[in-house]
């Protein structure tokens, strides 16, 4: 099958395959991921990311998140040049914590109020 190089908009969350038939990919700094990430998801720096190819399974298809995308997509292309099947979150960490932030928000009543 040849690589598939695309990218997936609804929150990870929401869909991701959580089973193990995928690797999750986080290829943010390690200081950026301590400071939070999306759970499930491994960190690999996108500089580093070429001497830890053999550690990754190119039979399963690869999910990769960053800060706002570019890394991702970045990274996605080195995977796909190596055999890989990659998708990137479009718009990242940033776009994931903004919409979850929303969700929290419309789902948040006052103090002691109840739906």
């Amino acid at each position: 099958m040849p690589p598939c190089l695309c990218s997936f908009c609804s929150p990870p969350r929401f869909g991701l395959p959580r089973d193990g038939s995928a690797t999750l990919l986080d290829i943010r700094t390690e200081g950026e991921y301590r400071r939070g990430h999306l759970e499930g998801f491994r960190n690999i720096p996108l500089d580093s990311l070429r001497a830890h190819l053999a550690e990754l399974d190119p039979e399963k298809p690869v999910f990769v998140n960053c800060q706002t995308g570019l890394r991702s997509y970045l990274a996605c292309r080195i995977l796909a040049q190596h055999g890989f099947s990659c998708a990137h979150l479009s718009g990242g960490y940033s776009f994931y914590r903004a919409v979850t932030a929303e969700q929290l928000a419309q789902s948040a009543y006052p103090c002691g109020m109840e739906k």
